[in-house]
């Protein structure tokens, strides 16, 4: 496929989007403020999903029309969407969130362009569903997702259960070689530990955890429990306490929501996305993401179009100054990695 295919796709998308009246539309308060967050920056988010179903087409050896895509944690649908405009042939999506579902139904309805399923749940209703129908999807896209899944290794052996086959293709801003993000994602993760950015934050929540599932302890020992517990949930929390085995936190920053297992823009080393995919024979590729240069200031524009040219010319050197990667998993043997036009 030609560029100008998903030029003319984002451009057409982009204005259907604009035109859409999301204050009367019957979808959640909490998904309209978060379209309303996306809608100025738009163009640059529909060229993010662009890029990654262009690797992804490239790299399949079929035709749009024949593949099968997932768009995890498709949140408002706009990638699922673009999937469609471009012509691939069945898009899957799939959100954990029934408003985010909704709102990405409702869009369909009303721009008469979407997913050609939704399905309420995460991987283990999605394996479901192709079980059932005896489906094996070829592409998997999920955007801003994989920072926050609590179980990796989980996550991983239940996608490639659906298809062996499957390439995946994840972006994050919680890259781990830009090193202003690294320091701003850090503050947030330190302001969620201890901090005031909630209410309680992590670490009262599980202080409060301990102290009520186990009396018996002590002041220090249930303080430096619900140290060495961050990143755990309080199901995991109770099992190490009881097995009296004091987990170490592998990162000194990295910390989860103990409730629901929700990271907070999780900083992995590359290697262990490599690690978790090497027992199914995959490949894990980053290519360097790019800033926005739909700008209304012109300094701002030049400022961006220059980091843009300096990304793309400095070879691995430019992941340094990259704000998001392209994490993309493969499998062995796959004609995508050398389809993968931002192969680093």
């Amino acid at each position: 496929m030609k560029n100008t295919i998903y030029h003319k796709a984002i451009q057409e998308l982009t204005e259907k989007l604009q035109a859409v009246p999301y204050e009367t539309l019957s979808i959640s308060s909490y998904n309209k403020s978060y379209i309303k967050g996306m809608m100025p920056a738009i163009g640059y988010f529909l060229k993010i999903y662009a890029t990654c179903l262009q690797q992804g087409i490239a790299g399949s050896g079929k035709s749009p029309r024949e593949l099968t895509m997932i768009d995890f944690g498709g949140g408002s649908g706009f990638l699922s969407m673009l999937a469609k405009s471009i012509g691939i042939g069945h898009v899957i999506y799939v959100d954990l969130n029934p408003l985010s579902v909704q709102a990405a139904f409702r869009l369909k309805e009303y721009t008469g362009t979407g997913a050609d399923l939704f399905l309420e749940g995460s991987t283990e209703q999605l394996a479901d569903w192709c079980r059932d129908t005896q489906s094996k999807p070829d592409l998997l896209i999920a955007t801003d997702l994989i920072e926050h899944v609590y179980d990796l290794k989980r996550f991983f052996s239940g996608l490639v259960a659906i298809n062996p086959a499957l390439t995946m293709y994840f972006t994050t801003a919680s890259t781990p070689y830009n090193p202003y993000v690294k320091r701003k994602l850090r503050k947030i993760m330190d302001s969620c530990e201890t901090g005031d950015a909630l209410s309680p934050n992590y670490f009262t929540k599980r202080y409060e955890y301990i102290r009520t599932q186990f009396p018996s302890l002590n002041e220090d020992d249930l303080n430096e429990w619900a140290h060495c517990t961050r990143g755990l949930t309080f199901g995991d929390i109770n099992n190490v306490i009881q097995s009296d085995l004091k987990p170490v936190p592998s990162d000194p920053w990295n910390t989860c929501d103990p409730e629901n297992g929700n990271w907070t823009e999780r900083i992995l080393p590359i290697q262990k996305y490599r690690d978790y995919l090497k027992p199914y024979a995959y490949d894990v590729i980053v290519s360097k993401g790019f800033y926005n240069e739909q700008r209304d200031s012109l300094v701002k524009w030049a400022v961006c179009k220059c980091l843009n040219s300096l990304i793309a010319l400095t070879g691995k050197m430019g992941l340094l100054a990259a704000p998001f990667i392209i994490i993309s998993c493969l499998p062995q043997g796959s004609s995508c990695k050398s389809n993968n036009p931002l192969s680093t």
